[in-house]
């Protein structure tokens, strides 16, 4: 995907760098990529009485078109991913803000769209490596062990 607004994406790379450092990654679960990492500690999660069964796995509504533009069209992703497409849309030049003209509401509408279908075919393939990695009847039956590998991977993969 070509990035749409280069000038603006090396700016928010340069405030994240400012923000975090150079060498910052996730206490819990070694993710290292800026653009999805936020200040917020664990203990904040805590004052502000998150269940602590769900300060590891976080949950986030994703607007797939933008808020704006569809606000009903909807999937439920983690923090990190929804930050990932976030970043995404912006590369791509999706706006934000409502858009009066239909032939560049519907160019949003698509541009939005192919991000998200980019997202879930990179995902699904990361998938299917992982699964055709597994033997029969490994992991119990009940995927912990896709799990944990798939979470192995995924460190490795992002220091």
């Amino acid at each position: 995907m070509r990035d749409q607004q280069p000038i603006r994406t090396a700016r928010r790379n340069v405030q994240r760098k400012e923000r975090f450092g150079g060498n910052t990654f996730c206490l819990f679960c070694g993710y290292a990529c800026l653009e999805s990492l936020t200040t917020v500690t664990r203990r904040w999660l805590e004052a502000k009485e998150v269940p602590v069964k769900l300060l590891d796995g976080l949950l986030e509504d994703h607007h797939i078109h933008g808020k704006a533009h569809d606000p009903d069209l909807l999937v439920t992703l983690c923090l990190n991913c929804h930050r990932e497409i976030t970043e995404r849309l912006m590369r791509e030049g999706v706006s934000m803000r409502p858009e009066g003209n239909v032939f560049k509401f519907i160019a949003l509408k698509l541009r939005a769209s192919a991000v998200l279908f980019e997202s879930l075919a990179a995902s699904h393939r990361h998938c299917a490596v992982l699964l055709e990695g597994q033997k029969i009847g490994e992991g119990g039956g009940n995927g912990e062990q896709l799990q944990r590998s798939q979470l192995s991977t995924q460190r490795t993969q992002r220091r």
